[in-house]
């Protein structure tokens, strides 16, 4: 006859590891977000988990966070890793706390006509939700050398040795270019119009 098997004390005394909370199914609607919008927030790198980003041309989910770095998974289902220090030197906004130092100014004050005056807004960012992947690719050929590029290739189906996408963004000379798979890539437009712009 046996005898009941008495409880492992040992198993009682450690509690269990606690579990990452690693994001298995990601969700890769909507438009992936800068992750600029996320290094400036106290909560970083804990509020971009499970967002959809786009990390200079790299659009994915943040699936996880292991020690300092997030996990990004594409919608192609690659994954890269990327520092948290890193992405904040590169896109947080500065830090401007610290009160500068005092000095002491021995110049007479500026007339009023010779301040500088402020710098005007940048315009708001037009970008294509849902671009249509059903027009015909056209190579990026036959927008480069037109006077207007890269305004008129805005909206086109386009294909650059051999990526095809539509441009769904110019930012500051940079074509934003996203293929069917929703991957983003940037192309500078000065660099198209030398290399595709000879007719």
């Amino acid at each position: 006859m046996q005898s009941p098997t008495p409880p492992d004390k040992d198993k009682e005394k450690t509690s269990p590891a606690p579990t990452r909370m690693a994001i298995t199914e990601p969700n890769f609607t909507g438009t992936p977000q800068p992750i600029s919008e996320f290094t400036g927030r106290p909560d970083f790198p804990q509020c971009a988990r499970g967002a959809y980003v786009d990390i200079r041309g790299f659009a994915g989910v943040v699936v996880d966070i292991v020690n300092q770095s997030i996990k990004v998974r594409s919608p192609d289902g690659i994954t890269q890793s990327f520092n948290v220090n890193r992405l904040k030197t590169l896109y947080a906004p500065p830090d401007h706390s610290e009160p500068e130092p005092m000095t002491m100014n021995t110049e007479r004050p500026k007339p009023v006509a010779e301040l500088p005056r402020p710098t005007p807004a940048a315009p708001p960012r037009i970008y294509i939700p849902d671009p249509d992947f059903t027009a015909p690719v056209r190579l990026i050929n036959d927008y480069a050398g037109k006077p207007d590029f890269p305004k008129c290739a805005y909206g086109k189906h386009v294909d650059i040795l051999g990526y095809t996408g539509v441009v769904v963004e110019i930012v500051q000379g940079s074509l934003k270019i996203q293929s069917a798979t929703g991957t983003t890539r940037s192309y500078n437009s000065e660099v198209l119009k030398k290399l595709y712009g000879k007719g």
